[in-house]
């Protein structure tokens, strides 16, 4: 069952960043919307955990 997430950006309510998996689960498909454009990528499983790990550890520079 595909799962979906959204995340709206602080410099404008139309842009957003959205996630989900696909129907069959071996991807995570990543959205970005800016200025009306539309783009996706999709990430395997590992890609994805490292993608994560990544935005924890800038989040954590930023706490600092």
């Amino acid at each position: 069952m595909p799962i979906e997430t959204r995340f709206k950006c602080n410099r404008s309510d139309n842009d957003y960043l959205k996630v989900k998996s696909n129907y069959l689960g071996n991807d995570v498909i990543v959205t970005l919307e800016i200025n009306g454009v539309e783009t996706e990528i999709y990430l395997d499983i590992s890609t994805s955990i490292k993608l994560s790990k990544t935005i924890r550890t800038e989040i954590n520079k930023i706490k600092s």
